[in-house]
C-alpha cells in the first residue's frame, strides 16, 4: 500500500507501509525499511533496525495532525496527508505553545488559583525557557501534557477559566 506523508513541508510517498503493534515497514526510493519497538516511555522510545538501536521522540499531534520527530540528532515536522486533523477538534481559549519544545516544569496544576500574567508551565524550546503564564485571573482548569512531553508549536498547552 502506497502512504503519503509530509515531512517540513514537502510530499513524501512511500510504498508497502505496513504498521502491526510494535512494527513499521516500508519501502522508500528502492530500499526497505523494517523498524521495532524495544522500549517506550511517554513520547520517547527506543527503536530497532538493522544497524542497531537508537533513540527516537514523537510529540503529541498538533491542532492541524503535525508531529514533531527527533530521531539521530535530527528533527522534523511530520503528518500523514490523508489524516490533518480538523480545526475545530482543538481546544478554544487555552494557552498555547509558541513554538515546538518540551515541557520542562508545571508549577501550577490542576485546580490552583492564579492571576493574570502568573506562570503555569516552563516549557523547554531551542535551549531556552518559554513561561506560559495565565492570560487572565482565575483557577487552571487543565494541563494537557505531563511534564517531559514534547509538544508542537501552537498547541494548547493548559487552559484557564474565570
Amino acid at each position: 500500500m502506497e502512504k503519503t506523508f509530509i515531512l517540513n513541508g514537502q510530499e513524501v510517498k512511500v510504498q508497502d507501509f505496513k504498521h502491526a503493534h510494535d512494527t513499521v515497514s516500508f519501502s522508500y526510493q528502492g530500499q526497505n525499511y523494517f523498524y521495532s519497538l524495544i522500549s517506550r516511555d511517554g513520547h520517547e522510545m527506543i527503536l530497532d533496525e538493522k544497524n542497531g538501536r537508537f533513540k527516537a521522540a514523537v510529540s503529541t499531534l498538533s491542532k492541524e495532525g503535525e508531529a514533531m520527530v527527533i530521531a539521530g540528532g535530527r528533527e522534523g515536522i511530520l503528518s500523514e496527508a490523508s489524516k490533518k486533523l480538523k480545526k475545530g477538534a482543538a481546544h478554544a481559549g487555552g494557552l498555547k505553545s509558541p513554538m515546538p519544545g518540551k515541557i520542562f516544569k508545571i508549577l501550577k496544576p490542576h485546580d490552583s488559583d492564579v492571576k493574570k500574567g502568573e506562570t503555569i508551565l516552563i516549557l523547554e524550546a531551542m535551549k531556552m525557557e518559554h513561561a506560559i503564564r495565565a492570560d487572565k485571573d482565575g483557577k487552571v482548569k487543565k494541563i494537557f501534557f505531563n511534564v517531559g512531553e514534547l509538544v508542537q508549536g501552537g498547541v494548547v498547552l493548559a487552559e484557564v477559566e474565570s
